[in-house]
């Protein structure tokens, strides 16, 4: 039997309660970087009222567990996605399937990989196991892109991030194809849309994500939204297994 949203979500805060941190005035101590200090643990509790507090983990695997508040967030409305002329023929002309928590172990030890530009990622086996553990708790979330039908052909593209209530708070995303990690973008846009979520936080600019069509939203805007948004018992993405093609994606536009 299913569990109604606003149960899950009143358990999710009964877990966060029990963090022996506290994140909630954090903020107050970040420097002009967001950076506000190292240490605690990557425990399901003090995962979880982090993200309700607008902090998450950012570190390397040589050094302590450091937490980050942004003084300006990256964040997206799916209401104001309009994907790119270029994209909207990528998706026009590929059999892609798009489906969501199908792989996310996966799809978080692609993210994981060194990219061109880097010899390693932050991603490392500490937090690929807490997010897993955050994964089969229904909150971590995995979106992949696959060639063609999903789990039998090739996994090409995806992204991963964390869904309390009405928010979506964007990790990493990776893609082996061209254009495959926006075509993830745009599914996770389209689902979180039929979901009730109303935004997503990528939270640290780069250009890919400007190039997508992400705003800048000062701190205490973001975390005064925070607030109401994590209280929001929609259906959201956890746990839920969605499916799109790229041919259904661009046909909606």
């Amino acid at each position: 039997m299913d569990i109604p949203p606003s149960t899950h979500l009143q358990s999710l805060h009964h877990i966060a309660d029990q963090c022996p941190y506290d994140f909630a005035n954090m903020h107050l101590m970040a420097n002009h970087h967001g950076f506000i200090g190292s240490g605690a643990d990557l425990s399901t509790s003090t995962l979880l009222h982090a993200y309700r507090c607008g902090v998450f983990p950012w570190f390397d695997d040589d050094e302590p567990i450091c937490w980050w508040s942004p003084k300006e967030r990256c964040v997206m409305s799916p209401d104001d996605f309009t994907p790119k002329k270029s994209l909207m023929r990528t998706a026009k002309k590929q059999s892609w399937h798009i489906t969501t928590n199908l792989a996310f172990a996966q799809v978080i030890e692609a993210c994981s990989q060194p990219r061109a530009y880097a010899d390693s990622t932050w991603i490392h086996q500490s937090m690929k196991t807490a997010y897993q553990e955050l994964h089969q708790l229904g909150v971590a979330v995995s979106v992949e892109v696959w060639e063609n039908t999903p789990q039998s052909s090739a996994l090409i593209g995806g992204l991963y991030g964390v869904n309390i209530g009405a928010i979506f708070c964007g990790e990493s995303m990776f893609h082996r194809q061209t254009d495959a990690s926006k075509i993830a973008f745009w599914g996770l846009m389209t689902f979180a849309k039929q979901q009730g979520i109303t935004l997503i936080d990528c939270q640290l600019e780069n250009p890919h994500l400007m190039s997508l069509g992400a705003n800048i939203m000062p701190r205490q805007h973001f975390l005064s939204q925070l607030t109401s948004l994590v209280q929001q018992p929609v259906a959201g993405l956890g746990g839920q297994i969605l499916s799109i093609t790229t041919k259904q994606l661009s046909q909606k536009y």
